[in-house]
């Protein structure tokens, strides 16, 4: 197996300034691909030697000039990483923000799958991979409909990727987290909420986002032939252990 299973591959990621993103986007450049991330300010900080593209997610001109990018730059890979989580319990829940959370979780990544397909196409060759969520899709919890509905549709819109796109050499799947040690965790919990998570995992720990990253860089890679349509979970065993 080559030691850069990725060289002469153009990579995009979104949300590639922090936590999974960033992870995932080291981990594509170890393996000698070429890689765009994006980030929401002009300046975003992503890896030495990332290439970086501005882009709001919940904005239509952004998302639109983004897509322009990728006809243009044809990448062999589109890692939807970037999204939100807006919780809000249904007692305080709102059309704005439920529509807000579904712009840029489900529809943004999908207008960004559309515009890498002409290339994929044409290369012959290509990997889908989207960061969803546990809820949604394994089990509900309170205050995340906004979540769980976005999520559980960017399942859905990868499995119709993989339906479609498989004859042409184009993969897709899906990867659910559990709690990864992220800046992301101390904005939804409390620090004895996320020791009791750790703890219920069978590892007895929470995951690291270069986990997460060497499982992505799995099914976006040459080696991952069969696999397509699929969520994978990486939650060290929480979900089937509860």
């Amino acid at each position: 197996m080559s030691d850069k299973p990725l060289e002469g591959k153009l990579a995009v990621v979104t949300g590639a300034t922090r936590g999974i993103g960033r992870a995932v986007a080291e981990r594509f450049m170890a393996d000698g691909a070429t890689v765009i991330g994006t980030g929401t300010k002009p300046d975003g900080q992503v890896p030495k030697g990332c290439r970086y593209h501005q882009l709001q997610l919940s904005e239509d001109a952004s998302v639109e000039a983004m897509c322009r990018v990728i006809e243009k730059e044809a990448p062999h890979i589109l890692v939807n990483n970037a999204g939100v989580s807006n919780p809000q319990g249904w007692d305080t829940l709102d059309a704005k923000t439920f529509r807000a959370t579904q712009q840029i979780d489900l529809v943004a990544p999908t207008m960004l799958c559309r515009a890498a397909i002409p290339g994929m196409r044409k290369h012959k060759w290509g990997r889908f991979v989207g960061i969803s969520a546990l809820s949604g899709t394994h089990f509900g919890r309170p205050t995340r409909a906004s979540l769980a509905s976005a999520k559980a549709g960017l399942v859905a819109m990868h499995m119709s990727l993989a339906s479609e796109l498989a004859a042409d050499g184009i993969l897709a799947n899906t990867v659910a987290p559990g709690f990864i040690d992220t800046d992301v965790l101390p904005q939804l919990f409390s620090k004895e909420q996320i020791e009791t998570l750790a703890k219920r995992a069978p590892v007895g720990r929470l995951g690291t986002p270069r986990e997460l990253a060497a499982l992505v860089a799995f099914l976006a890679g040459p080696d991952n032939t069969y696999m397509t349509g699929q969520q994978i979970l990486i939650d060290g065993g929480f979900t089937r252990t509860l």
